[in-house]
């Protein structure tokens, strides 16, 4: 009976163990509203599609936080300060012995570090109207995980010039592994436009054969345009890598610098991969009338019936044919050839 009795008070001590730490987790994702205006979208406010990034980190409540902009940057502000508190730690343990009743009426577990990742991210793809976060996010550049430092020093860079007191923070980076050093390079670039600073850091990052992200530095000296004018002769030995990611990034980044790499991306119209053809076809596209001369080879491309699917930033073509791309590029840069060409 004894024994009985001492069992029913473990049970009953840990049920009221549970209950606690449910309630106290579930109050600690319940901030108090700020005192600030409330700004609503598509029916609900601000604190609530905050929150509900925060929980589940969808692309509506992406999208709605980008469209209010600045007035939701308060509601994000404090859970890039989460902490895991003993209660918190406990409700993600006794989260998978939870009656599923008991589950159904509540919010699943969220460590403290998914929290911040995720207001990180929200940052970052608000870009300039979340500059009332540089504070928070340059605390987070010291964050014990690697990966919401990254994430806090690109956010940074898409705010712009208005985070410029976190350059002096974000320096260091520029002295640490590859993809850290390339993205920390393109955030101080974007928020103070040093380019003796950034250019050099990104220049190594694209002769980096084996590194695993090395077309982002492709990616971003195109993003420079033409302050990298330097790195032209770079990338284009960069548009013969085997890496057909970074050579493909090379060839989008040589358009975006400079109107005088036309003979460069004609040259790789010939290129025996499909992929780089396409990927010089849309370059030369982008160049508009000032890729002229490109025409002929391009016309000769016509019917080429070859597929790629190149990577190429902001364009999810998936599989395409050559012959489409050049028609394409083709009504781009002259549309009475393209009439003439048949291409359109």
């Amino acid at each position: 009976m004894r024994s009985l009795v001492k069992k029913k008070t473990r049970i009953l001590a840990l049920l009221l163990v549970i209950t606690l730490a449910v309630v106290a987790f579930q109050l600690s994702r319940s901030p108090a509203k700020p005192a600030f205006p409330d700004p609503v979208f598509n029916g609900k406010s601000a604190r609530v599609w905050a929150r509900q990034f925060i929980l589940d980190e969808s692309y509506e409540a992406q999208n709605a936080l980008q469209q209010i902009g600045a007035p939701a940057v308060p509601y994000l502000i404090p859970n890039l300060e989460r902490r895991d508190s003993i209660f918190n730690s406990a409700y993600v343990k006794l989260w998978p012995v939870l009656p599923a009743l008991l589950k159904s009426r509540l919010q699943p577990p969220l460590l403290s570090r998914e929290a911040r990742m995720r207001a990180v991210v929200a940052f970052r793809e608000m870009g300039p109207s979340a500059r009332q976060a540089v504070s928070a996010l340059m605390e987070r550049l010291r964050d014990k995980d690697a990966t919401i430092r990254l994430h806090s020093a690109i956010a940074l860079g898409n705010i712009g010039p208005d985070a410029k007191a976190a350059v002096p923070a974000l320096k260091p980076f520029l002295k640490e592994r590859h993809t850290v050093r390339v993205y920390t390079a393109i955030a101080i670039w974007k928020i103070e436009h040093n380019t003796p600073e950034a250019l050099p850091v990104l220049e190594q990052g694209l002769q980096e054969e084996n590194a695993k992200f090395r077309w982002a530095a492709a990616v971003f000296l195109g993003e420079m345009g033409p302050a990298a004018e330097h790195a032209i002769p770079l990338l284009e030995k960069a548009t013969k890598a085997a890496d057909k990611e970074t050579a493909s990034c090379a060839v989008q980044a040589l358009a975006q610098i400079s109107p005088g790499t036309v003979p460069i991306l004609i040259e790789t119209l010939k290129d025996p991969d499909p992929g780089m053809r396409i990927s010089a076809a849309a370059a030369l596209a982008r160049l508009g009338a000032a890729a002229t001369q490109a025409i002929p080879d391009l016309t000769a491309l016509l019917k080429d019936p070859a597929m790629g699917s190149p990577t190429i930033m902001g364009r999810g073509f998936g599989q395409e044919s050559v012959s489409h791309a050049a028609a394409d590029a083709i009504a781009q840069i002259d549309p009475q050839a393209a009439a003439k060409a048949g291409a359109r």
